[in-house]
């Protein structure tokens, strides 16, 4: 197939051929291209932040001499997502799903006001950003199939979310959800794989998955104590453990591990992704947590000039020991060869003096990266992770 690409706000790349195993760059100019299904045509850049004229290339090609520092990473903190009304959004939270404001964290967050809005599951923060939504929210009733045909075409979200960008939290037992869930007429299905895993949606379609600790362990080599989740607090229905992982959509597979591997320096994972799945896919680790890259239909926009500006967006946060390894990544040599660009980012703090970097993955997936000095890393080996854990935040 051959593919279009680009990464940010005016760049681009030029196309690139692969075939069945073997991933091989082309340097061929840029031509107007017909594209199918979800890969959407990104136009040529002018910008100043873009090269040009180099395509996807193989990391390998350019030695381990143009390899920058390795990034240091904690796990994931929070997760921010797009609702209407925060109030209304926070009383879905709380009252349906049973998390407990974290007024805390969204001063830490910055977000002040009445459409500012978090709550908390265990470990982290889930922030709720009253803001402009530029993604369908209405699930398209003919989108129900585990595996979509090639070249379908999402009209909406799809009835099963774990087919979708989404979330998963780890709780005690799924059965007083589901009895929450059915007690509010709020849709759910089970995992299509069988696994004891529940997925629901809230009002704005953003898609959540829940499941026990024994369904998650084996997914990944480092799973933290924290998120085996105690028993629920005396008023409290649902013990809760912390985010194992993300799932996030994209258009090309060897692209995403292209980014998150070789310029962010996440482990790849995959060889413990269930070869059953019908759909191309990555399990990628970030220190304790982990990203699972869902090559599906996309009925969100996914181009950077399509999304709302960096910090007005869903968001995946990351602690990390330094944010210099992650700018030198993405000012890296190794990124310009890759994409043919310079990455676009932006440094800010947050509420809490933080400093903190915000940039976009190739499908406009939106990153933050939160710097901790406090973070002790984790001793990575061939095998796996040497250090069994570490306390980040």
């Amino acid at each position: 197939h051959q593919r279009l690409l680009c990464g940010v706000p005016g760049t681009c790349v030029s196309t690139y051929v692969y075939m069945w195993h073997t991933l091989v760059a082309s340097a061929t100019a840029y031509a107007p291209a017909t594209h199918t299904g979800n890969f959407r045509a990104w136009p040529r850049c002018a910008g100043p932040l873009c090269d040009g004229g180099v395509g996807l290339q193989t990391a390998s090609s350019l030695g381990e001499s143009s390899s920058p520092a390795a990034v240091e990473y904690g796990g994931i903190t929070h997760v921010a997502v797009l609702v209407g009304d925060a109030a209304a959004a926070r009383r879905f939270y709380t009252g349906v799903l049973g998390m407990a404001v974290d007024s805390e964290s969204c001063e830490a967050l910055g977000a002040r006001g009445a459409s500012a809005a978090c709550v908390r599951v265990g470990e982290q923060t889930i922030q709720l950003l009253e803001l402009p939504n530029p993604d369908p929210t209405d699930v398209d009733p003919e989108y129900s199939m585990s595996a979509p045909p090639q070249g379908y075409v999402a009209e909406g979200r799809p009835v099963h979310a774990g087919r979708d960008r989404h979330v998963a939290i780890t709780l005690h037992d799924l059965a007083p959800l589901k009895a929450s869930l059915e007690a509010n007429e709020v849709p759910y299905t089970m995992s299509y794989s069988g696994r004891q895993a529940l997925f629901t949606r809230d009002a704005y379609g953003n898609g959540w998955e829940f499941g026990p600790p024994v369904t998650y362990r084996g997914a990944t080599r480092l799973f933290p104590p924290y998120l085996v989740p105690p028993q629920p607090a005396p008023g409290e229905a649902v013990g809760w453990g912390g985010i194992p992982h993300v799932g996030l959509l994209v258009a090309d597979t060897p692209r995403a591990k292209a980014f998150y591997c070789d310029v962010l320096g996440m482990r790849d994972e995959t060889d413990l992704r269930p070869v059953k799945l019908p759909f191309a896919g990555l399990f990628l680790r970030c220190g304790e947590s982990q990203v699972h890259i869902l090559q599906l239909p996309n009925p969100d926009p996914n181009t950077a000039v399509a999304r709302p500006a960096l910090g007005e967006d869903r968001r995946t946060a990351y602690s990390v020991r330094s944010l210099a390894p992650v700018k030198a990544a993405l000012d890296s040599e190794m990124c310009r060869h890759l994409f043919g660009c310079k990455w676009a980012y932006e440094e800010r703090a947050t509420g809490a003096g933080e400093a903190a970097l915000l940039c976009k993955d190739p499908d406009a997936n939106e990153l933050m990266f939160v710097e901790d000095a406090s973070i002790t890393p984790i001793a990575e080996a061939e095998g796996g992770p040497v250090t069994p854990w570490t306390r980040l935040w």
